[in-house]
């Protein structure tokens, strides 16, 4: 992370200690990432997951990044940093999406091509339930019963069926390289595994974060996509599962 980054976070700290506000922003790459004054410590525990251990390290030069739960934007806003030529990130929970949408319209404002859909990613399109927990990383369509006592409300949102999202991202692709990147807290087994192999074709890179609380492990996540000429690769985290085309 460049100092100037570091420089104003370390000044959103200070100023949500003596003069809070709702969001604290800091420049980015191409543009600027927020951290909401409700949700600071799990943005910024977030934030620094993806651009400080860099969990989804890797090429990005010119593709085009399927950003599947994307919370506040950082991944979104990393992978432009490093390359990306087109980014379309998929969030569904109110408050995330609201400041993911003014990080992408600050790297828009650059040039940067990031598109935001106000949605899930899952097996079947349609609508469902989001639980809303205390952590904003942790929404999830289905958490388990000892993450009742957490949960703060529910929201009802669109979902997308997984297969037609990496089809509109292989048309926009257009040749590029395609990369998928997954993060939708717990809810990867259904998502993936009721889709396809197929639906995978000219998938390029994909980066699955997995949950010990999903329905599967991270063995059946590999050979299911193995079927789709995908096959592990090293991984920057242990909870990220990377996959590469052969």
């Amino acid at each position: 992370m460049r100092a100037g980054t570091r420089a104003e976070l370390a000044l959103a700290e200070a100023r949500r200690r003596l003069r809070p506000a709702p969001v604290y922003g800091a420049r980015y790459g191409g543009g600027r990432v927020f951290l909401s004054h409700e949700d600071f410590e799990t943005d910024w525990r977030t934030l620094a997951y993806v651009l400080v251990d860099e969990a989804y390290a890797g090429d990005y030069a010119g593709a085009v990044v399927l950003d599947l739960g994307a919370h506040k934007g950082y991944f979104g806003a990393y992978a432009l940093a490093r390359g990306a030529r087109a980014v379309v990130s998929y969030e569904p929970a109110r408050a995330n999406l609201a400041l993911l949408q003014r990080a992408a319209a600050s790297f828009r404002a650059r040039g940067a091509d990031w598109r935001v859909r106000a949605s899930v990613v899952g097996a079947q399109a349609g609508e469902a339930d989001l639980h809303l927990l205390r952590g904003s990383w942790g929404h999830s369509l289905a958490p388990p019963e000892a993450f009742a006592e957490y949960e703060v409300g529910v929201e009802r949102v669109p979902v997308e069926a997984l297969a037609d999202v990496l089809e509109e991202g292989r048309a926009l692709a257009a040749g590029a390289r395609l990369v998928v990147k997954m993060n939708v807290e717990g809810a990867e087994c259904e998502a993936v595994l009721e889709t396809p192999p197929h639906a995978w074709a000219g998938v390029g890179e994909a980066y699955v974060e997995t949950h010990a609380w999903a329905s599967c492990g991270a063995g059946e996540l590999t050979a299911h996509l193995a079927a789709a000429g995908l096959t592990p690769a090293p991984s920057a985290h242990r909870a990220v599962l990377r996959l590469r085309r052969r």
